[in-house]
């Protein structure tokens, strides 16, 4: 496999190095629409109003910092 000659903005030389992709992934984080177990109404709401933006923010191509 042919290591990849692109370089991310925000790549620094030590990434480059081992070969590390500075982006995150947004899947890991996401919940998912429904309710949690003992979730109350209120974090509920706030958490899909979270994810909705951090996916929205991805899909443009904004970086998202752990």
């Amino acid at each position: 496999m042919r290591q990849s000659e692109f370089v991310y903005p925000v790549q620094t030389k030590k990434m480059r190095e081992n070969n590390e992709d500075p982006r995150v992934k947004v899947s890991d984080m996401l919940k998912g629409p429904k309710r949690l177990e003992g979730e109350s109404f209120t974090d509920y709401k706030i958490r899909l109003k979270v994810e909705k933006s951090l996916t929205r923010d991805y899909l443009k191509g904004y970086l998202i910092e752990r």
